[in-house]
Parts: C-alpha cells; structure tokens; sequence
C-alpha cells in the first residue's frame, strides 16, 4: 500500500511540474497555427460579417492563465471568431484577433473587449494575457515603448497605430474601455491590455496607440 501511494504521489507531483510546460504549449499550438495558416482575406471578412455567432464578454476570463482556464478554452475554442491580426514588430507580437472575451479567445490571442467596436475607430480595446514566457501572447506587451508601431488588420485594410503613453490602473478603471478616450485624443485610438504581471496584483497595464494611417491591405 505504501507503495501505491508513493507512486502516486511521485505522478502528482511530475504533473503539477510539467503543467506549466504543458499549459504554455497549448496556448502556443493555438496562437501560432491561426497565423500560421495564413488566414485569407475571405475568411476574415465572412467571420466579420457573420453576426450570428454567439460572442462571450466574461471580463472573469481575464485571470492568469491555468490548466482548467485551458482545458475549458480548448474545448470551446472557434475559428470563426477570429477577425483580424494584430503586429506589434518591435515587441515579436503577431496574433490573431479574436471577437469577445472568453478562455477560449484569450487562450489563442487579443480579445476585442466591447461587442460593438469597429477597426479604425473609436476606442479599440484588446485584451491579452500576461505571459512568463515573453513570445507567447501579450507576455513582452509591458515592455512597449512611447513610438512603437502597432498594425491592426481585418482583411481589407492595415490601421496604423503609433504608441503615445503606458499607464498601470486598477482592475476595476473600466472607464479606460470607452469611447471617450479617443474623443479627448481628437482621434481613433487603440487600447492594449493585459494583467500587470498577475490578476491577484489587481492592476492593469494599458499601452494606448493613436490612429496614424490605414491603407489597403495587399
């Protein structure tokens, strides 16, 4: 009997280690291959257009990444919920764009945070998580810098976006997602969030980015 036991205490605990690595590969297969498969102009449109989809905003989703917050996104996750990419070349930062929030959308890239909020305009906010392991999602986001180029793009066309200030607010500053933000700005901005570091610090970090161009996507 005491053998079992140490047995099995020996597996416990080689998957509470390996959970980490088995966590970051996971998150790494589903935002890679999205990109990875070159997604068509044609796709994003169609998935842009669809509004029959049923689209989560569960703001509980925005918590540091676990095993359970994985296992459940893998078995909710959906391509056609993917509608543009984000680039952020300074930073190595190339993901999918996903409509809503859920584990499954911030699982495998930036989440849109309002159910009505359109490329180029107003506030765009994106959600992402905080990563130890800097490649993967917005893990190097708070390494940003006042001036970095930020391209977001739905299939059609590029916005340009140009990095005009960092900030750390608390989790509960929900009036950084309006529209008012690009109203004071004079211009359409975009809203790049993640955890500052962890959710338990309940902080934010926010890098805001002003619309300097958009052009056709060739």
């Amino acid at each position: 009997m005491k053998k079992v036991i140490s047995i099995l205490l020996i597996i416990i605990g080689m998957l509470f280690l390996l959970t980490p690595l088995i966590t970051q590969e996971i998150v790494k297969y589903y935002s890679t291959s999205i990109i990875d498969e070159n997604i068509t102009k044609e796709t994003l449109k169609t998935n842009n257009e669809n509004h029959e989809l049923e689209v989560e905003f569960d703001y509980s989703a925005i918590r540091d990444l676990d095993i359970q917050s994985i296992i459940k996104g893998s078995a909710h996750f959906n391509k056609e919920l993917v509608i543009g990419t984000l680039l952020i070349p300074d930073l190595d930062i190339n993901l999918p764009i996903m409509k809503g929030i859920s584990d499954a959308n911030l699982m495998a890239g930036a989440a849109t945070m309002k159910p009505d909020q359109s490329f180029g305009q107003g506030n765009y906010t994106l959600a992402g998580h905080h990563m130890k392991d800097k490649d993967l999602l917005f893990g190097s986001l708070m390494d940003i810098e006042i001036g970095n180029r930020v391209f977001l793009s739905d299939g059609e066309k590029i916005y340009e976006y140009e990095i005009y200030d960092t900030l750390i607010v608390p989790d509960t500053a929900m009036d950084m997602l309006l529209d008012d933000k690009a109203e004071e700005r004079g211009k359409p901005i975009i809203s790049l969030m993640t955890c500052y570091f962890s959710s338990s610090t309940g902080k934010r970090f926010f890098a805001l980015g002003e619309l300097i161009d958009e052009y056709p996507m060739e």
